[in-house]
């Protein structure tokens, strides 16, 4: 199955909107894939503003029938998604919060 990449970086509130339709843009060029990895590597410093942009990517590519999987988590970023309790909601996708390709880490509680 084909994949999407799309990278987060630290934003302006208010930049989710245009977010989602660059997303929702790539996903009408490519209904071939099934699957958007989100690259948030770059997060170093996240807030909730962070927290609402993932949710609204999220929402998008469901709303469009794929899953979207998160790379890149760093510890500070894995922290706020669990004591937000979001960790949960992007972790109970195929895939999930962790990765498989070892950039997401371990899930939350495994090793810290």
């Amino acid at each position: 199955m084909e994949s999407i990449e799309f990278c987060l970086g630290p934003l302006p509130l208010g930049a989710g909107v245009f977010l989602t339709d660059q997303l929702a843009a790539l996903l009408t060029d490519r209904p071939d894939a099934g699957v958007v990895v989100c690259d948030v590597s770059a997060v170093e410093q996240p807030r909730a503003v962070d927290l609402d942009h993932l949710a609204r990517l999220r929402l998008t590519a469901q709303r469009a029938g794929r899953t979207l999987v998160l790379r890149g988590v760093g510890p500070r970023l894995r922290l706020l998604l669990v004591l937000a309790g979001l960790d949960e909601v992007f972790g109970a996708q195929a895939g999930g919060l962790w990765a498989p390709d070892g950039a997401g880490g371990q899930p939350p509680g495994k090793s810290w």
